[in-house]
């Protein structure tokens, strides 16, 4: 007989928070370890560096699809369940890339990948709120959260370092490792949890024709994109257009990686003060870094302070759109949960597909200026958005 599903625990159960911490540092970390390797991997392959990105944009594509349909198709499945079997999965994913011999395999390892992200995404919110009593829930998201900045250390300066004396395929092998040991504390720690029935993909279209929320979902695309489609291709940037060694390239990615943590860490107090106004100056002054970087040099000292800047106001963005979502549609936050991973991730692969591209055929300064004005987009979709919002529901932005 199944054991009973606790939807309301009267003690918080940390050891299943921290190990969805641990997922979640495996998970982006595996996303995201093509960035600082790209190079590498596109030479082992023999293909361009454009098509290794497209790696990024397979991860992408499949987190879309299965952020939007998990619900549907896994029904009334019991999540711990589901969770377990998208931690095998990422150990499957990991190998499959560490050893792919050619460039299709390789992508279809990364499919899987994507799977496991939009899937724990759309069920990550939901899943934590029932491992701790109500007046936990705020820190333990925190925690869970807290794996992005994990992650952006392994997936940046560590994997760089590292693949510069043990090589991409390794990375790989410690990243299902990783995965393995997040399966195996899952596997010990979770209870049994219950799905949320009235979370669809009918009822997600039904929140989508509110024209407010539709644009917020764009204005999300865009903001993610006008960041990811030159994070995609830092690597490239900083090895051959700044002509960057190795250990110096290792060390910029892991200050750019602390000066995310930083900026995560003091966005959340100002986004909840100043939500409207810290929105529209985040995405002016990522259109101000990114014009800097088009008009810059290729000094190496500023340009390596405008990466830094970079890294650090991407602190913003996950901030700022969770919340927008806690703030405006608290009761419907794990379909908009659902929604907001399925925009993040078309963002990251659209990103990555349309980069790659300019990338191959215009250089690095091509991705900057269609960075730029990408970030101009938002700006007007955030500021739209708002005005819809406050035309059409009472809630009051801070």
């Amino acid at each position: 007989m199944q054991s009973p599903i606790n939807l309301s625990p009267l003690k918080a159960q940390w050891s299943a928070v921290f190990s969805l911490f641990l997922g979640v540092t495996s998970l982006i970390s595996a996303e995201f370890i093509p960035i600082s390797l790209l190079t590498p991997i596109a030479k082992s392959l023999h293909i361009t560096e454009g098509m290794a990105g497209q790696t990024v944009t397979a991860v992408g594509i499949f987190a879309v699809l299965s952020s939007l349909f998990l619900s549907s198709i896994t029904g009334n499945i019991n999540r711990r369940k589901v969770l377990l079997t998208l931690s095998l999965m990422l150990i499957i994913a990991n190998i499959l890339i560490a050893f792919a011999p050619n460039y299709i395999l390789l992508l279809i390892g990364r499919s899987i990948l994507g799977l496991c992200v939009g899937s724990f995404w759309s069920l990550s919110s939901a899943v934590t709120m029932q491992l701790v009593p109500k007046q936990n829930v705020s820190r333990a998201l925190s925690v869970v959260y807290a794996g992005v900045s994990v992650a952006t250390i392994i997936s940046l300066p560590l994997a760089s370092y590292l693949g510069n004396l043990i090589g991409w395929r390794s990375i790989f092998l410690y990243s299902a490792l990783l995965a393995a040991i997040a399966f195996i504390w899952q596997f010990f720690s979770l209870p049994q949890l219950a799905p949320q029935t009235d979370s669809n993909f009918k009822n997600m279209i039904l929140l989508l024709k509110q024209p407010w929320v539709s644009t917020g979902m764009l204005a999300t695309i865009f903001s993610y994109g006008g960041y990811h489609i030159f994070f995609t291709y830092l690597r490239p940037f900083l090895q051959h257009t700044l002509s960057l060694p190795a250990n110096t390239l290792s060390m910029l990615l892991l200050l750019f990686a602390i000066g995310n943590f930083i900026g995560t860490m003091i966005a959340g107090w100002i986004m909840h003060y100043y939500f409207k106004s810290a929105m529209i100056i985040s995405h002016i002054i990522f259109f101000i870094l990114a014009i800097s970087l088009f008009s810059s040099s290729n000094n190496p000292a500023t340009d390596s302070a405008l990466v830094v800047a970079w890294g650090f106001m991407f602190g913003f963005l996950p901030v700022g759109w969770s919340t927008w979502i806690a703030i405006t549609l608290a009761n419907k936050s794990e379909m908009m949960g659902g929604l907001s991973v399925a925009a993040i991730q078309f963002a990251i692969g659209l990103a990555a597909a349309i980069g790659g591209s300019i990338y191959d055929h215009h250089g690095i300064n091509g991705i900057f200026l269609i960075s730029a004005l990408i970030f101009i987009v938002a700006l007007f979709l955030i500021q739209t958005s708002l005005t819809l919002l406050t035309h059409t529901t009472t809630n009051q932005l801070p």
